[in-house]
């Protein structure tokens, strides 16, 4: 053994622990005390223990940890639930039954704007026992027509995880024609999911054929792209399908801008219904605007009445148009609208026909808006509250009328200078009328003919 210099030892016994700091030490050191690991016991909370009672249909230990704890009935638990949809998307009748019952829960209590019926019908248990938690739901009072954050409504959900008979037994109370956010109706997810006997069902329901997704595709389309021609052959022949006309999709005419030989014939902007209608989401209600010929006045000035009669059942889907609408009439109006002409720049015929036909345009927007203003604010109020306002815009529309009359003469001055009509302007009574002379013409040279040809057969046979 080695050890420090100038030191040694008779004993060859020695230990290293001599030579530790203190070399003529006779103290060992001691082991230290070593202690067991003892995990920390868990404690299942309340939450917990309802959640595992709801998913093992448990009603009494429902009960007892609600006596516990009755914060629990209508917090979230700790899987994000509450504990109504929690029960209702496992389909546990009885507990749902206790609680809308005994407890008094509110049915149409919403989380994330889900409801317990859209929960049960998004179940994936036994059809038998969600169909049993519909029909209670429905029993008191759940609401039907709703969505949640991502457009779907309960039948969508019903659908999709193929409960034929939760789609029976609330088809007649929902709204065929309501949208998600991708834009697809009940018919397009029936289709998607390849569920045969729900299309059959919304088909003979009356749900819309001729409505397209976000692709251009109807029903019956998307059935053929995805090869499910057994569905496919369900759908009615394509002369039954409305097809929108063209003037809702596109400007093709003059009179598309300007207005026509009657002043009654005025342009219907029909093109700007499916642009406003896009930015509401709700593009894939152009159809039926179509169907009714409306034009843009007429669509501006839409009430919740109108769109009832338009067989719009989900207030939501009402709302969100006129909501859209007031948006729109609520938007500041700029006097950029209006084009205006500026120095040096010439000027052809076609320019100012398009320019005098976007002031129309501004007209009929405005005449809409006012509409709007009447129907919103009762004629007395409006009276009282914009007595200013209302002043100086009927001097400023005298001063207008004026300004339109006195311009109206100067151009009725000028063409008093010029041709009456211009040569090629050929109008309907112009090529009657000479119809009527060509006519009369040719009778009289017959005649004259005829008058001719019988003195000239007197003096031959004389």
């Amino acid at each position: 053994m080695f050890r420090p210099a100038g030191f040694y030892s008779d004993s060859e016994g020695d230990s290293d622990f001599d030579y530790d700091f203190c070399y003529n030490s006779t103290e060992t050191k001691k082991d230290a005390t070593r202690t067991e690991y003892s995990p920390p016991v868990m404690v299942e909370s309340n939450d917990d223990l309802l959640y595992k009672a709801v998913n093992e249909a448990n009603l009494d230990e429902v009960k007892r940890v609600l006596d516990l704890d009755p914060y629990l009935l209508t917090c979230c638990l700790r899987q994000g639930w509450p504990l109504l949809l929690l029960a209702c998307n496992e389909a546990r009748f009885d507990i749902v039954k206790y609680l809308l019952e005994v407890r008094r829960l509110d049915v149409n209590q919403a989380y994330g704007l889900s409801t317990a019926l859209m929960m049960t019908c998004a179940s994936k248990c036994n059809q038998e026992d969600v169909l049993r938690v519909a029909e209670l739901l429905l029993e008191f009072g759940a609401v039907i027509n709703c969505k949640d954050s991502y457009g779907m409504t309960p039948l969508m959900f019903a659908i999709v995880n193929d409960h034929p008979e939760v789609v029976r037994l609330i088809i007649d109370q929902t709204s065929l024609e309501a949208t998600d956010n991708e834009g697809l109706t009940a018919l397009f997810h029936a289709v998607n999911n390849r569920r045969v006997e729900m299309v059959q069902m919304l088909l003979k329901a009356g749900a819309m054929v001729d409505i397209v997704n976000r692709r251009g595709y109807t029903p019956k389309q998307e059935a053929e792209f995805r090869g499910y021609q057994e569905i496919a052959d369900l759908f009615p022949s394509a002369k039954n399908c409305f097809e929108i006309p063209f003037k809702y999709l596109g400007y093709a005419r003059y009179q598309d801008i300007t207005q026509g030989n009657a002043e009654s014939d005025l342009p219907g902007y029909y093109q700007e219904i499916g642009l406003l209608l896009y930015g509401m989401y709700s593009d894939q209600h152009l159809a039926v605007f179509a169907k009714e010929d409306f034009d843009l006045l007429r669509f501006l000035t839409l009430t919740d009445d109108d769109l009832k009669s338009l067989e719009f059942k989900l207030p939501f889907e009402r709302k969100k148009i006129l909501f859209g609408l007031m948006k729109f009439h609520r938007q500041i109006w700029s006097k950029r609208s209006m084009k205006k002409f500026s120095q040096g720049h010439r000027y052809d015929s076609y320019d100012i026909l398009e320019m005098l036909g976007n002031h129309l345009k501004q007209l009929t927007v405005l005449h809409a808006s006012l509409i709007h203003v009447a129907q919103t604010i009762p004629g007395e109020a409006l009276k009282t509250q914009f007595a200013p306002e209302l002043d100086s815009c009927l001097r400023k529309v005298n001063q207008l009328q004026q300004t339109v009359t006195s311009f109206g003469e100067e151009i009725k001055r000028i063409h008093s200078l010029t041709a009456p009509e211009p040569v090629l302007h050929i109008t309907k009574n112009r090529c009657q009328s000479v119809r009527i002379s060509w006519f009369t013409q040719a009778l009289k040279l017959s005649l004259l003919s005829a008058v001719v040809s019988f003195v000239v057969y007197k003096k031959l046979k004389a």
